[in-house]
């Protein structure tokens, strides 16, 4: 994503105004002006641009959002409104104001001129397609001066390129204009974006790949806002790096801060959230893994102090020895006992046991036995085995 600042004057002018302000990063109140019943396309846009009631469409209040709720067929025409007493010829596709188009995944069919001229202002276009009749082989649009943002939108059927005199451009999300490269769209503004941020280039976070970093691995920091999960706001957020590109087995992630790390999985949409195997390690909280994903770290307890040794399984003896006992403490006999971090819940205590889940930080529950290190509990249906070190014995367990 590239991230830029555009001024805008609004003017009172010939021209039609259009344009488009990201509802997400606005710090004013924006009117929203709904394309439904008596309100089409065009007098919604001039109800934003002039800030007038036209025709079934509330007036704007600049910016505005222009909200469809159905397909648009837009014809290009000139034709003229009173304004305050004063006539003014428009046409759809002039910009000069800030609005946004909140397509809510519409279509927005046009004839054979430019979409859109934007002259002083700047137009967003979110969650829309724009879709020529036939393919447009000329310029789909001008922009002399101003911004232009895609939002999940794209611009259709056609295979020409933009006029720009003087403007700035953001693509967000999965945006497309006349099916060019993100670098073509670039190239007319006359604009490098910067590249993406890498591991490297992290300062608080390190990331290691078993392949070296060079292998393909991506890294982009992720704010609270970012990571979109209640369970993790209530656990208790701390920080955040977004993995992707190769991810492959080996990956390790390490965060200076003390807690437990989560992972939301991008294999699944929404991204199913699960809790690492974490360990300290030289003063770090660290976790591996080995698929695309963002790494949280929560309020909580590494479920061990150092990490398991990584190197080549040794041969297996000819007749290994029998493990010792599990040695039995006296019985707690249903005492409550809380947890002070996320702990895996484990088929016998060991581990190397079988993991049946996750027992979540400030969960209380009846402690069923004891054995060294490990309490045994019924937790969901389940009876299993948690870690003694991430516990509280509230009840004063003998």
């Amino acid at each position: 994503m590239i991230n830029m600042t555009i001024q805008s004057t609004k003017r009172v002018a010939i021209a039609l105004s259009l344009c488009i302000v990201l509802a997400a990063t606005m710090t004013v109140q924006a009117r929203n002006i709904h394309v439904l019943g008596e309100c089409d396309l065009r007098d919604a846009i001039r109800a934003a641009n002039y800030n007038s009631e036209i025709d079934g469409c509330a007036a704007g209040l600049d910016p505005d959002i222009v909200v469809l709720h159905h397909d648009v067929d837009i014809v290009h025409k000139k034709s003229s409104i009173n304004i305050d007493g004063m006539e003014v010829s428009a046409s759809f596709n002039e910009i000069e104001s800030n609005v946004t188009l909140e397509g809510n995944g519409r279509i927005v069919k046009l004839g054979d001129r430019r979409a859109f001229v934007v002259d002083g202002g700047h137009l967003t276009l979110r969650n829309v397609r724009l879709r020529y009749a036939s393919n447009r082989s000329g310029d789909i649009a001008l922009i002399n001066e101003g911004g232009l943002t895609l939002i999940n939108a794209s611009i259709e059927n056609c295979s020409g390129g933009m006029e720009v005199e003087k403007g700035t451009i953001q693509l967000q999300g999965n945006s497309a204009i006349c099916h060019h490269s993100h670098e073509i769209v670039y190239n007319w503004f006359d604009y490098t974006p910067p590249p993406p941020p890498t591991c490297a280039m992290l300062e608080h976070v390190t990331v290691r790949a078993a392949q070296g970093m060079e292998s393909g691995i991506e890294c982009r920091d992720i704010d609270a806002a970012g990571v979109g999960n209640q369970t993790v706001y209530d656990t208790g957020y701390i920080d955040a790096v977004d993995l992707f590109g190769n991810v492959g087995p080996g990956a390790e992630i390490c965060f200076p801060q003390y807690g437990a790390i989560m992972f939301l999985d991008a294999a699944f949409s929404p991204r199913a959230l699960s809790t690492l195997e974490s360990y300290r390690s030289n003063g770090m909280t660290c976790a591996n893994l080995n698929r695309a994903g963002t790494v949280v770290l929560v309020n909580g307890q590494p479920t061990r102090q150092e990490p398991a040794p990584v190197s080549e399984p040794a041969p297996a003896p000819a007749s290994a020895p029998e493990p010792a006992p599990a040695v039995s403490e006296p019985s707690v006999d249903g005492c409550p006992i809380r947890t002070t971090g996320h702990i895996n819940f484990r088929a016998e205590p060991s581990l190397d046991a079988e993991r049946l889940g996750v027992v979540f930080r400030g969960t209380t529950v009846g402690a069923i036995r004891r054995v060294w290190g490990w309490y045994q509990i019924n937790f969901q249906g389940r009876t299993g085995w948690i870690g003694g070190r991430y516990v509280d014995n509230i009840g004063n367990c003998q």
